[in-house]
Protein backbone atom coordinates (compact mmCIF):
# COMPACT_ATOMS: atom_id res chain seq x y z
CA UNK A 1 0.00 0.00 0.00
CA UNK A 2 1.46 3.13 -1.23
CA UNK A 3 1.02 7.13 -0.24
CA UNK A 4 2.49 10.08 0.51
CA UNK A 5 4.87 10.78 2.78
CA UNK A 6 4.28 12.03 6.36
CA UNK A 7 6.38 15.62 5.17
CA UNK A 8 3.76 15.85 2.20
CA UNK A 9 0.60 14.71 4.62
CA UNK A 10 1.55 17.45 7.37
CA UNK A 11 1.96 20.18 4.17
CA UNK A 12 -1.32 19.18 2.85
CA UNK A 13 -2.73 19.80 6.51
CA UNK A 14 -0.91 22.61 7.15
CA UNK A 15 -2.15 24.45 3.63
CA UNK A 16 -5.63 23.28 4.49
CA UNK A 17 -7.94 26.76 5.66
CA UNK A 18 -7.86 27.47 9.35
CA UNK A 19 -11.07 27.70 10.75
CA UNK A 20 -10.09 27.21 14.53
CA UNK A 21 -8.01 29.50 17.00
CA UNK A 22 -4.35 28.49 17.83
CA UNK A 23 -3.80 27.24 21.05
CA UNK A 24 -2.34 30.09 22.64
CA UNK A 25 -5.23 32.21 21.57
CA UNK A 26 -7.67 29.18 22.93
CA UNK A 27 -5.84 29.08 26.13
CA UNK A 28 -5.99 33.20 26.62
CA UNK A 29 -9.66 33.25 25.67
CA UNK A 30 -10.35 30.40 28.25
CA UNK A 31 -8.14 32.34 30.72
CA UNK A 32 -10.07 35.49 30.50
CA UNK A 33 -13.17 33.27 30.87
CA UNK A 34 -12.41 31.72 34.06
CA UNK A 35 -10.89 35.15 35.25
CA UNK A 36 -14.31 36.73 34.30
CA UNK A 37 -16.38 33.85 36.00
CA UNK A 38 -14.17 34.21 39.19
CA UNK A 39 -15.00 37.93 39.40
CA UNK A 40 -18.86 37.50 38.80
CA UNK A 41 -19.11 34.75 41.45
CA UNK A 42 -17.54 37.92 44.01
CA UNK A 43 -20.83 39.77 42.87
CA UNK A 44 -23.53 39.91 45.72
CA UNK A 45 -25.23 42.93 44.08
CA UNK A 46 -28.44 41.88 41.59
CA UNK A 47 -28.34 45.60 39.90
CA UNK A 48 -24.78 44.63 39.56
CA UNK A 49 -24.54 40.79 38.17
CA UNK A 50 -27.82 42.30 35.99
CA UNK A 51 -25.45 44.33 34.58
CA UNK A 52 -22.63 41.54 33.90
CA UNK A 53 -25.32 39.40 32.28
CA UNK A 54 -26.50 42.06 29.82
CA UNK A 55 -22.70 42.72 28.58
CA UNK A 56 -21.94 39.05 28.34
CA UNK A 57 -25.14 38.83 26.06
CA UNK A 58 -24.28 41.60 24.02
CA UNK A 59 -20.87 40.03 23.22
CA UNK A 60 -22.16 37.22 22.27
CA UNK A 61 -24.65 38.51 19.75
CA UNK A 62 -22.12 40.99 18.65
CA UNK A 63 -19.48 37.86 17.99
CA UNK A 64 -22.25 36.25 15.81
CA UNK A 65 -23.23 34.01 18.07
CA UNK A 66 -27.20 32.91 17.25
CA UNK A 67 -29.63 34.27 19.54
CA UNK A 68 -31.30 30.97 19.51
CA UNK A 69 -28.28 29.09 20.34
CA UNK A 70 -28.29 31.35 23.50
CA UNK A 71 -31.58 30.77 24.36
CA UNK A 72 -31.31 26.60 24.06
CA UNK A 73 -28.24 27.02 26.13
CA UNK A 74 -29.84 29.16 28.93
CA UNK A 75 -32.65 26.60 28.62
CA UNK A 76 -30.38 24.11 30.69
CA UNK A 77 -29.96 25.98 34.01
CA UNK A 78 -33.83 25.97 34.07
CA UNK A 79 -33.76 23.27 36.85
CA UNK A 80 -31.04 24.74 38.60
CA UNK A 81 -33.08 28.12 38.53
CA UNK A 82 -36.22 26.79 39.72
CA UNK A 83 -34.51 24.87 43.03
CA UNK A 84 -33.09 28.54 43.76
CA UNK A 85 -36.61 30.16 43.29
CA UNK A 86 -38.63 27.43 45.09
CA UNK A 87 -36.64 26.69 48.17
CA UNK A 88 -34.21 29.30 49.23
CA UNK A 89 -36.59 31.95 49.86
CA UNK A 90 -38.34 29.90 52.20
CA UNK A 91 -35.29 28.42 54.15
CA UNK A 92 -33.17 31.91 54.74
CA UNK A 93 -33.79 33.57 58.14
CA UNK A 94 -35.78 37.19 57.75
CA UNK A 95 -38.61 39.59 57.29
CA UNK A 96 -41.64 37.36 56.10
CA UNK A 97 -42.65 38.81 52.66
CA UNK A 98 -45.12 36.38 51.32
CA UNK A 99 -46.63 32.86 52.56
CA UNK A 100 -47.15 29.97 50.21
CA UNK A 101 -48.93 26.54 51.45
CA UNK A 102 -47.92 27.47 54.97
CA UNK A 103 -44.12 28.19 54.63
CA UNK A 104 -43.50 32.07 54.39
CA UNK A 105 -40.70 33.52 52.27
CA UNK A 106 -38.47 36.27 53.24
CA UNK A 107 -37.31 38.95 51.61
CA UNK A 108 -33.09 38.19 52.56
CA UNK A 109 -34.13 34.50 50.95
CA UNK A 110 -35.74 35.94 47.62
CA UNK A 111 -32.39 38.77 47.57
CA UNK A 112 -30.50 35.41 47.84
CA UNK A 113 -32.33 33.73 45.36
CA UNK A 114 -32.00 36.46 42.61
CA UNK A 115 -28.29 37.08 43.48
CA UNK A 116 -28.11 32.91 42.97
CA UNK A 117 -29.86 32.69 39.71
CA UNK A 118 -27.79 35.33 38.08
CA UNK A 119 -24.66 34.12 38.73
CA UNK A 120 -25.83 30.94 37.10
CA UNK A 121 -26.82 33.12 34.04
CA UNK A 122 -23.43 34.64 34.30
CA UNK A 123 -22.03 31.05 34.10
CA UNK A 124 -23.98 30.09 31.46
CA UNK A 125 -23.71 33.00 29.24
CA UNK A 126 -19.65 32.66 29.58
CA UNK A 127 -19.64 29.02 29.01
CA UNK A 128 -21.84 29.38 26.23
CA UNK A 129 -19.17 32.19 24.78
CA UNK A 130 -16.36 29.65 24.89
CA UNK A 131 -18.06 26.53 23.67
CA UNK A 132 -19.03 27.96 20.74
CA UNK A 133 -16.30 29.87 20.07
CA UNK A 134 -13.29 27.37 20.55
CA UNK A 135 -13.52 23.84 19.08
CA UNK A 136 -14.42 21.60 22.08
CA UNK A 137 -10.79 19.24 21.48
CA UNK A 138 -8.79 22.74 21.40
CA UNK A 139 -10.83 23.80 24.72
CA UNK A 140 -9.54 20.07 26.05
CA UNK A 141 -6.32 21.29 24.71
CA UNK A 142 -6.40 24.36 26.73
CA UNK A 143 -7.36 23.25 29.61
CA UNK A 144 -5.13 20.58 29.88
CA UNK A 145 -2.06 23.38 29.32
CA UNK A 146 -3.29 25.24 32.09
CA UNK A 147 -2.83 22.36 34.43
CA UNK A 148 -6.18 21.47 35.21
CA UNK A 149 -6.17 18.15 36.69
CA UNK A 150 -6.04 14.87 34.19
CA UNK A 151 -8.83 13.27 35.49
CA UNK A 152 -11.15 15.93 35.62
CA UNK A 153 -10.40 16.04 31.91
CA UNK A 154 -11.15 12.79 31.33
CA UNK A 155 -14.23 12.96 33.19
CA UNK A 156 -15.42 15.91 30.80
CA UNK A 157 -14.20 13.83 27.42
CA UNK A 158 -15.99 10.76 29.15
CA UNK A 159 -19.31 12.61 29.52
CA UNK A 160 -19.17 14.17 26.37
CA UNK A 161 -18.79 10.84 24.73
CA UNK A 162 -21.86 9.09 26.70
CA UNK A 163 -24.02 12.13 25.23
CA UNK A 164 -22.48 11.26 22.12
CA UNK A 165 -23.42 7.40 22.64
CA UNK A 166 -27.05 8.00 23.98
CA UNK A 167 -27.16 10.10 20.94
CA UNK A 168 -26.23 7.21 18.21
CA UNK A 169 -28.29 4.85 20.11
CA UNK A 170 -31.47 7.37 20.01
CA UNK A 171 -31.12 8.04 16.17
CA UNK A 172 -30.38 3.96 15.40
CA UNK A 173 -33.34 2.99 17.40
CA UNK A 174 -35.65 5.75 15.57
CA UNK A 175 -34.89 5.01 12.10
CA UNK A 176 -35.51 1.38 12.91
CA UNK A 177 -38.97 2.12 14.67
CA UNK A 178 -39.43 4.25 11.86
CA UNK A 179 -38.89 1.83 8.96
CA UNK A 180 -41.69 -0.48 10.76
CA UNK A 181 -44.21 2.09 10.47
CA UNK A 182 -43.93 4.49 13.83
CA UNK A 183 -45.86 7.00 13.78
CA UNK A 184 -46.40 10.28 16.21
CA UNK A 185 -49.07 11.58 15.07
CA UNK A 186 -52.87 10.68 14.06
CA UNK A 187 -55.07 7.53 15.45
CA UNK A 188 -52.21 5.06 16.77
CA UNK A 189 -50.30 8.77 18.50
CA UNK A 190 -51.31 7.10 21.79
CA UNK A 191 -50.07 3.56 21.50
CA UNK A 192 -46.90 5.38 19.75
CA UNK A 193 -46.02 7.37 22.69
CA UNK A 194 -46.26 4.19 24.64
CA UNK A 195 -44.03 2.48 22.35
CA UNK A 196 -41.77 5.72 22.74
CA UNK A 197 -41.80 5.46 26.29
CA UNK A 198 -40.83 1.32 25.97
CA UNK A 199 -37.59 2.14 23.77
CA UNK A 200 -36.69 5.04 26.32
CA UNK A 201 -35.79 2.17 28.78
CA UNK A 202 -34.05 0.12 25.74
CA UNK A 203 -32.31 2.91 25.27
CA UNK A 204 -30.72 3.09 28.31
CA UNK A 205 -29.61 -0.55 28.53
CA UNK A 206 -28.15 -0.21 24.96
CA UNK A 207 -26.20 2.49 26.10
CA UNK A 208 -25.09 0.81 28.99
CA UNK A 209 -24.38 -2.15 27.09
CA UNK A 210 -21.67 0.42 25.05
CA UNK A 211 -20.48 2.05 27.89
CA UNK A 212 -19.01 -0.83 29.30
CA UNK A 213 -17.57 -2.21 26.12
CA UNK A 214 -16.07 1.20 25.58
CA UNK A 215 -14.79 0.70 29.32
CA UNK A 216 -12.89 -2.21 27.99
CA UNK A 217 -11.16 -0.56 25.32
CA UNK A 218 -9.78 2.73 27.60
CA UNK A 219 -8.66 0.14 30.14
CA UNK A 220 -6.81 -2.45 27.18
CA UNK A 221 -5.25 1.26 26.24
CA UNK A 222 -4.09 2.24 29.73
CA UNK A 223 -6.92 4.25 30.91
CA UNK A 224 -8.24 4.11 34.98
CA UNK A 225 -6.51 0.98 36.08
CA UNK A 226 -5.52 -0.47 32.93
CA UNK A 227 -1.69 0.78 32.19
CA UNK A 228 1.27 2.89 33.46
CA UNK A 229 1.22 6.48 34.23
CA UNK A 230 4.56 6.78 35.51
CA UNK A 231 6.91 8.64 33.04
CA UNK A 232 9.89 7.30 34.73
CA UNK A 233 9.01 3.33 34.99
CA UNK A 234 9.33 4.47 30.85
CA UNK A 235 12.83 3.81 29.16
CA UNK A 236 12.52 3.08 25.36
CA UNK A 237 9.93 2.18 22.03
CA UNK A 238 8.34 -0.41 19.84
CA UNK A 239 8.57 -1.98 17.11
CA UNK A 240 5.72 -0.92 13.70
CA UNK A 241 6.80 3.01 13.78
CA UNK A 242 10.31 2.01 13.68
CA UNK A 243 10.61 -0.48 10.59
CA UNK A 244 8.14 2.19 8.54
CA UNK A 245 9.66 4.56 6.57
CA UNK A 246 9.07 7.47 8.64
CA UNK A 247 10.65 6.44 11.39
CA UNK A 248 13.43 8.57 12.99
CA UNK A 249 16.43 5.98 12.70
CA UNK A 250 17.92 8.24 15.92
CA UNK A 251 15.31 7.97 17.49
CA UNK A 252 15.79 5.71 21.09
CA UNK A 253 13.50 2.31 20.88
CA UNK A 254 10.87 2.31 23.96
CA UNK A 255 10.44 -0.22 26.65
CA UNK A 256 8.72 -0.73 30.11
CA UNK A 257 11.58 -0.81 32.72
CA UNK A 258 11.26 -4.60 34.45
CA UNK A 259 8.72 -6.52 32.25
CA UNK A 260 10.69 -9.18 30.77
CA UNK A 261 12.29 -8.10 27.47
CA UNK A 262 10.99 -10.12 24.51
CA UNK A 263 13.14 -13.14 24.66
CA UNK A 264 13.47 -15.07 20.84
CA UNK A 265 13.38 -18.23 22.82
CA UNK A 266 9.91 -18.22 24.04
CA UNK A 267 6.85 -17.86 22.13
CA UNK A 268 4.84 -14.31 21.19
CA UNK A 269 1.79 -16.18 23.23
CA UNK A 270 1.59 -19.31 25.02
CA UNK A 271 -2.12 -20.37 26.43
CA UNK A 272 -1.80 -23.24 28.87
CA UNK A 273 -5.39 -24.99 29.52
CA UNK A 274 -7.28 -21.99 29.99
CA UNK A 275 -10.78 -22.26 31.44
CA UNK A 276 -13.30 -19.61 31.38
CA UNK A 277 -17.24 -19.03 32.46
CA UNK A 278 -19.57 -16.83 32.98
CA UNK A 279 -21.82 -17.89 35.49
CA UNK A 280 -22.99 -21.80 34.61
CA UNK A 281 -21.88 -21.05 30.81
CA UNK A 282 -18.76 -22.35 29.42
CA UNK A 283 -17.02 -19.95 27.43
CA UNK A 284 -13.87 -21.49 27.29
CA UNK A 285 -13.26 -25.22 27.90
CA UNK A 286 -9.14 -26.39 28.24
CA UNK A 287 -7.71 -24.13 25.75
CA UNK A 288 -4.10 -24.59 24.76
CA UNK A 289 -2.19 -23.15 21.73
CA UNK A 290 1.17 -21.27 21.24
CA UNK A 291 1.89 -17.82 18.91
CA UNK A 292 5.20 -17.77 17.37
CA UNK A 293 6.93 -14.70 17.34
CA UNK A 294 6.06 -12.89 13.84
CA UNK A 295 3.03 -15.27 13.35
CA UNK A 296 -0.06 -13.94 11.19
CA UNK A 297 -2.83 -15.95 13.18
CA UNK A 298 -6.57 -16.49 12.45
CA UNK A 299 -8.80 -17.60 15.33
CA UNK A 300 -11.81 -18.68 13.53
CA UNK A 301 -15.56 -20.65 14.81
CA UNK A 302 -18.85 -19.98 14.76
CA UNK A 303 -20.44 -16.90 16.86
CA UNK A 304 -20.79 -18.38 20.13
CA UNK A 305 -17.81 -20.21 19.99
CA UNK A 306 -15.17 -17.94 22.79
CA UNK A 307 -13.21 -15.67 20.19
CA UNK A 308 -14.31 -12.91 22.40
CA UNK A 309 -13.60 -14.38 25.45
CA UNK A 310 -10.01 -15.16 24.05
CA UNK A 311 -9.20 -12.45 23.61
CA UNK A 312 -10.18 -10.91 26.35
CA UNK A 313 -8.01 -13.38 28.17
CA UNK A 314 -4.99 -12.74 26.27
CA UNK A 315 -5.28 -8.82 26.89
CA UNK A 316 -5.53 -9.58 30.50
CA UNK A 317 -8.58 -8.09 30.48
CA UNK A 318 -10.32 -11.15 32.05
CA UNK A 319 -8.31 -14.04 34.36
CA UNK A 320 -8.68 -17.53 33.26
CA UNK A 321 -10.48 -19.69 36.09
CA UNK A 322 -8.20 -22.47 35.43
CA UNK A 323 -5.13 -22.71 33.22
CA UNK A 324 -2.32 -19.36 32.32
CA UNK A 325 -1.80 -17.32 29.85
CA UNK A 326 1.93 -16.17 28.55
CA UNK A 327 3.32 -13.64 27.24
CA UNK A 328 7.14 -13.81 25.96
CA UNK A 329 7.46 -16.30 28.65
CA UNK A 330 6.09 -14.14 31.13
CA UNK A 331 2.86 -15.59 32.82
CA UNK A 332 0.00 -13.13 32.34
CA UNK A 333 -1.68 -12.23 36.21
CA UNK A 334 -3.39 -8.99 38.14
CA UNK A 335 0.33 -7.83 38.92
CA UNK A 336 1.96 -7.88 35.31
CA UNK A 337 -1.35 -7.33 33.23
CA UNK A 338 -1.25 -3.59 33.44
CA UNK A 339 2.26 -3.38 31.98
CA UNK A 340 1.88 -6.35 29.55
CA UNK A 341 -1.20 -4.78 27.96
CA UNK A 342 1.41 -2.04 26.15
CA UNK A 343 3.17 -4.81 24.34
CA UNK A 344 -0.54 -6.44 23.61
CA UNK A 345 -2.78 -3.88 21.60
CA UNK A 346 -6.40 -5.05 20.81
CA UNK A 347 -8.44 -3.81 17.63
CA UNK A 348 -12.17 -4.18 19.03
CA UNK A 349 -14.92 -5.19 16.63
CA UNK A 350 -16.97 -2.10 16.16
CA UNK A 351 -14.35 1.01 15.81
CA UNK A 352 -17.53 3.30 18.14
CA UNK A 353 -16.48 0.97 21.06
CA UNK A 354 -12.75 1.70 21.06
CA UNK A 355 -13.02 5.93 19.74
CA UNK A 356 -14.09 7.86 22.82
CA UNK A 357 -12.28 11.21 22.30
CA UNK A 358 -13.86 14.51 20.48
CA UNK A 359 -11.31 14.22 17.64
CA UNK A 360 -9.11 12.18 16.28
CA UNK A 361 -6.21 13.18 17.47
CA UNK A 362 -6.85 13.39 20.53
CA UNK A 363 -8.35 9.78 20.73
CA UNK A 364 -4.69 8.16 19.41
CA UNK A 365 -2.95 9.78 21.74
CA UNK A 366 -4.65 8.46 24.58
CA UNK A 367 -2.91 5.46 25.22
CA UNK A 368 1.13 7.10 24.67
CA UNK A 369 -0.64 9.55 27.46
CA UNK A 370 -1.62 6.83 29.31
CA UNK A 371 2.07 5.59 28.89
CA UNK A 372 3.37 8.79 30.75
CA UNK A 373 5.14 10.09 27.76
CA UNK A 374 5.41 13.90 27.50
CA UNK A 375 3.29 15.88 25.00
CA UNK A 376 5.96 16.37 22.68
CA UNK A 377 6.60 12.41 22.85
CA UNK A 378 2.87 11.69 22.52
CA UNK A 379 2.45 13.83 19.21
CA UNK A 380 5.35 12.22 17.70
CA UNK A 381 3.59 8.99 18.00
CA UNK A 382 0.38 10.17 17.25
CA UNK A 383 2.02 11.67 13.72
CA UNK A 384 3.29 8.23 12.78
CA UNK A 385 0.16 5.97 13.34
CA UNK A 386 -1.97 8.73 11.50
CA UNK A 387 0.43 8.21 8.58
CA UNK A 388 0.64 4.23 8.93
CA UNK A 389 -2.90 4.49 7.86
CA UNK A 390 -2.98 7.14 6.10
CA UNK A 391 -5.71 9.57 8.60
CA UNK A 392 -2.87 12.34 9.20
CA UNK A 393 -5.02 14.83 7.17
CA UNK A 394 -8.11 14.17 9.55
CA UNK A 395 -6.30 14.35 12.98
CA UNK A 396 -8.70 17.47 14.00
CA UNK A 397 -11.80 16.23 12.58
CA UNK A 398 -14.65 14.52 15.31
CA UNK A 399 -14.00 10.87 15.09
CA UNK A 400 -17.93 10.83 14.73
CA UNK A 401 -17.85 12.59 11.40
CA UNK A 402 -15.64 10.07 9.75
CA UNK A 403 -16.58 6.89 7.48
CA UNK A 404 -16.60 3.42 8.93
CA UNK A 405 -13.95 2.41 7.47
CA UNK A 406 -11.97 5.50 8.49
CA UNK A 407 -13.10 4.91 12.11
CA UNK A 408 -11.70 1.41 12.00
CA UNK A 409 -8.63 3.38 10.43
CA UNK A 410 -8.57 5.91 13.71
CA UNK A 411 -9.37 2.46 15.82
CA UNK A 412 -6.13 0.83 14.49
CA UNK A 413 -4.13 3.78 14.68
CA UNK A 414 -5.20 4.76 18.34
CA UNK A 415 -2.98 0.84 19.09
CA UNK A 416 -0.23 1.59 16.99
CA UNK A 417 0.61 4.79 18.97
CA UNK A 418 1.06 2.30 21.78
CA UNK A 419 3.68 0.32 19.97
CA UNK A 420 2.95 -3.11 20.81
CA UNK A 421 4.29 -6.25 19.66
CA UNK A 422 1.19 -8.11 18.99
CA UNK A 423 -1.73 -6.61 17.64
CA UNK A 424 -5.40 -8.31 17.96
CA UNK A 425 -8.24 -7.33 15.68
CA UNK A 426 -11.62 -8.56 16.10
CA UNK A 427 -13.66 -9.21 13.03
CA UNK A 428 -11.11 -6.25 10.95
CA UNK A 429 -13.05 -6.92 7.65
CA UNK A 430 -16.48 -6.33 8.94
CA UNK A 431 -18.82 -3.96 7.18
CA UNK A 432 -16.03 -2.83 5.00
CA UNK A 433 -16.44 -1.81 1.08
CA UNK A 434 -13.87 -3.97 -1.20
CA UNK A 435 -11.78 -1.00 -1.52
CA UNK A 436 -11.32 -0.98 2.59
CA UNK A 437 -11.02 -4.51 2.97
CA UNK A 438 -7.99 -4.65 0.56
CA UNK A 439 -6.47 -1.50 1.95
CA UNK A 440 -6.92 -2.81 5.40
CA UNK A 441 -5.13 -6.09 4.12
CA UNK A 442 -2.27 -3.91 2.98
CA UNK A 443 -2.51 -2.03 6.14
CA UNK A 444 -1.62 -5.57 7.57
CA UNK A 445 1.10 -6.93 6.03
CA UNK A 446 2.66 -3.82 6.39
CA UNK A 447 2.08 -4.34 10.13
CA UNK A 448 3.48 -7.47 9.77
CA UNK A 449 6.54 -6.50 7.76
CA UNK A 450 7.45 -4.40 10.68
CA UNK A 451 7.88 -7.13 13.34
CA UNK A 452 4.63 -7.30 14.54
CA UNK A 453 3.02 -10.43 15.52
CA UNK A 454 -0.76 -10.50 14.20
CA UNK A 455 -3.62 -12.43 15.36
CA UNK A 456 -6.92 -12.17 13.73
CA UNK A 457 -10.24 -13.28 14.51
CA UNK A 458 -12.78 -13.31 11.58
CA UNK A 459 -15.29 -15.13 9.69
CA UNK A 460 -13.72 -14.63 6.29
CA UNK A 461 -12.37 -17.85 5.21
CA UNK A 462 -11.21 -16.49 1.92
CA UNK A 463 -9.03 -13.34 3.82
CA UNK A 464 -7.86 -16.25 5.86
CA UNK A 465 -6.87 -18.83 3.40
CA UNK A 466 -4.68 -15.73 1.60
CA UNK A 467 -2.98 -14.21 4.67
CA UNK A 468 -2.46 -16.18 7.72
CA UNK A 469 0.62 -18.56 8.41
CA UNK A 470 -1.58 -20.28 11.33
CA UNK A 471 -5.19 -21.08 11.79
CA UNK A 472 -6.74 -21.99 15.46
CA UNK A 473 -10.30 -23.09 14.87
CA UNK A 474 -12.64 -22.66 18.07
CA UNK A 475 -15.92 -24.47 18.40
CA UNK A 476 -18.37 -24.26 21.87
CA UNK A 477 -15.36 -22.67 23.47
CA UNK A 478 -12.94 -25.86 22.71
CA UNK A 479 -9.72 -25.93 20.34
CA UNK A 480 -10.97 -27.89 17.23
CA UNK A 481 -7.84 -27.60 15.50
CA UNK A 482 -4.68 -25.35 15.23
CA UNK A 483 -2.24 -25.62 12.20
CA UNK A 484 -1.44 -24.21 8.97
CA UNK A 485 -4.40 -22.92 6.79
CA UNK A 486 -4.41 -26.09 4.89
CA UNK A 487 -6.90 -26.64 7.45
CA UNK A 488 -9.15 -24.69 5.51
CA UNK A 489 -9.42 -27.42 2.86
CA UNK A 490 -10.51 -30.27 5.30
CA UNK A 491 -14.13 -30.75 4.35
CA UNK A 492 -14.71 -32.34 6.89
CA UNK A 493 -12.81 -30.31 9.82
CA UNK A 494 -14.96 -26.94 8.04
CA UNK A 495 -17.91 -28.86 8.29
CA UNK A 496 -17.31 -29.15 12.30
CA UNK A 497 -16.37 -25.57 12.54
CA UNK A 498 -19.46 -24.29 10.63
CA UNK A 499 -17.03 -22.71 8.07
CA UNK A 500 -16.89 -22.90 4.51
CA UNK A 501 -14.60 -23.62 1.52
CA UNK A 502 -12.63 -20.77 0.11
CA UNK A 503 -14.67 -19.61 -2.89
CA UNK A 504 -11.70 -19.69 -4.81
CA UNK A 505 -11.50 -23.44 -4.18
CA UNK A 506 -14.94 -24.48 -4.40
CA UNK A 507 -14.93 -24.47 -8.91
CA UNK A 508 -11.77 -26.83 -8.72
CA UNK A 509 -13.77 -29.55 -6.30
CA UNK A 510 -16.28 -29.45 -9.51
CA UNK A 511 -13.44 -30.30 -12.17
CA UNK A 512 -12.24 -33.34 -13.31
CA UNK A 513 -8.70 -33.81 -11.90
CA UNK A 514 -8.27 -30.51 -10.29
CA UNK A 515 -10.12 -31.95 -6.86
CA UNK A 516 -6.42 -31.01 -5.65
CA UNK A 517 -5.69 -28.00 -6.15
CA UNK A 518 -6.19 -25.42 -3.44
CA UNK A 519 -5.08 -21.79 -4.72
CA UNK A 520 -5.21 -19.03 -1.93
CA UNK A 521 -5.25 -15.87 -4.00
CA UNK A 522 -6.20 -15.39 -7.49
CA UNK A 523 -3.18 -15.55 -9.14
CA UNK A 524 -2.67 -19.17 -8.19
CA UNK A 525 -6.56 -19.63 -9.23
CA UNK A 526 -5.10 -18.43 -12.62
CA UNK A 527 -2.23 -20.39 -12.59
CA UNK A 528 -3.96 -23.12 -11.85
CA UNK A 529 -6.76 -22.62 -15.02
CA UNK A 530 -3.86 -21.98 -17.23
CA UNK A 531 -2.39 -25.47 -16.30
CA UNK A 532 -5.74 -27.26 -16.92
CA UNK A 533 -6.24 -25.38 -20.00
CA UNK A 534 -2.70 -26.05 -21.29
CA UNK A 535 -2.78 -30.16 -20.51
CA UNK A 536 -6.13 -30.10 -22.35
CA UNK A 537 -4.74 -28.31 -25.01
CA UNK A 538 -2.01 -30.89 -25.49
CA UNK A 539 -4.58 -33.83 -24.52
CA UNK A 540 -6.43 -32.67 -27.74
CA UNK A 541 -3.34 -32.52 -29.79
CA UNK A 542 -2.08 -35.95 -28.75
CA UNK A 543 -5.20 -37.71 -29.81
CA UNK A 544 -6.41 -38.18 -26.50
CA UNK A 545 -9.75 -35.86 -25.59
CA UNK A 546 -10.81 -37.51 -22.78
CA UNK A 547 -7.41 -37.70 -20.53
CA UNK A 548 -7.69 -36.44 -17.14
CA UNK A 549 -5.64 -32.90 -16.06
CA UNK A 550 -3.19 -33.82 -13.58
Amino acid sequence: MTGPTMEEEREHHRNQPNKQPSLPEAKRRLLVVLGLLAAVMFFQHPAALTGAAGCFLFILLFKGIQLRTVVRRMLLIVPFGLGAVVFIPFQTEGEPLFSMLGYSATAEGVRHAAIILLKIMNANLLITYLICATPLFVLIKSLRSIGIPKVLIEIISLMLRYLYLVKEEAQSMVKAQRSRGLRLKGRDGRKAYKRVGEMLGVLFIRAYGRSERIYRSITARGGFDGGLTNAAELEAGGHFMQATPMYNQNASKRRVRGMLEKDERNAAIEVRHATYSYGNTSALNDVSFQVEQGDKVVLMGPNGAGKSTLIALLNGIEKPAQGAVYVFGEVMNEQSGKRMRSRIGVVYQDPDDQIFSTTVEEDVAFGPRNLGLTEEEARVRVDKALHAVHMLDQRSRSPFELSYGQKRRVAIAGVLAMEPDIMILDEPMAFLDPKSRDELQALLETMHASGLTLIVATHDVDFAAEWASRVLLLKEGRLLASGTTDLLFDDELLKQADLHLPRLVRPFRMLDGASGYKPRTVREAAQHIWKLMTNHSADQKSGNPGKKAE
